[in-house]
């Protein structure tokens, strides 16, 4: 029973580590490089 509860516990706080990523990614660093992904996408 532990090792499924430590296993439930992994999986979530990797799920939201990269949630959190994926978070900062698109809020600050997709701006930044907007105005390349806009010509690329012409």
């Amino acid at each position: 029973m532990q090792d499924v509860a430590k296993q439930a516990v992994r999986e979530y706080v990797e799920n939201h580590s990269r949630q959190d990523l994926l978070r900062i990614v698109l809020d600050e660093e997709l701006p930044r490089y907007a105005e390349a992904l806009e010509r690329l996408g012409k």
